[in-house]
């Protein structure tokens, strides 16, 4: 089974994967990891996708879509597959279903005033990524690597209004076709999602 988690900037896509993938054994892809890991290559290309992403715009989708194949295909994942943030317009939905099937897809909603504290508390570990909100976490280091945790560039309102421009013209567009074929099931993360995370695959299995 393969699922889709979609939702605006901050609405806690890394949070409710992370728990999918801890209880369930998903295979967690974040595509904003992905695309951030082949940006620190040293070509052309890897410049242009740091570039953009830094700036908070969507990523070209023929672009994106091949940088998403090429992974699958290199770590032969295609099954048991939880994608976060990805497709982000419906372009990608039409080159994804050339070559993964996807069964159900979640929508994450949040205020958009809790969506702006988590961006401007946000801090990112330095080396596993994991997440944490200065708000209720006081350390400079990461508790699960010890690794020093920094704040993210796009981690400003700027970009924020930018994405979430982005994100209603492009993937509330996306959600309402899979909305049509039945797919989609809304997780409210201003309150606490595990238990509607466990209806959901309850209801899946």
């Amino acid at each position: 089974m393969n699922l889709v988690i979609l939702g605006p900037p901050a609405s806690g896509k890394g949070t409710c994967s992370n728990y999918l993938k801890e209880k369930y054994n998903f295979n967690h892809i974040s595509m904003g990891d992905l695309l951030r890991d082949y940006a620190k290559q040293d070509t052309p290309i890897a410049k242009m996708v740091n570039d953009t992403i830094s700036s908070g715009k969507i990523l070209d989708e023929d672009l994106t879509a091949k940088i998403l194949f090429d992974y699958l295909q290199k770590e032969n994942l295609f099954d048991n597959i939880l994608l976060d943030g990805y497709p982000r317009g419906l372009k990608s939905v039409e080159l994804m279903t050339k070559f993964l099937k996807i069964d159900k897809v979640i929508i994450l909603e949040a205020d958009f005033e809790v969506i702006k504290s988590r961006v401007l508390n946000r801090l990112s570990c330095s080396k596993c990524g994991k997440a944490f909100s200065k708000i209720d976490y006081h350390d400079s280091i990461c508790d699960e690597c010890g690794a020093e945790l920094i704040r993210r560039s796009d981690d400003n309102i700027d970009v924020l209004n930018t994405r979430m421009r982005e994100y209603r013209d492009l993937t509330i567009p996306v959600i309402n076709y899979y909305d049509k074929l039945g797919l989609v099931y809304r997780i409210d993360t201003n309150k606490n999602f595990a238990e509607q995370l466990d209806k959901l695959m309850e209801m899946v299995k």
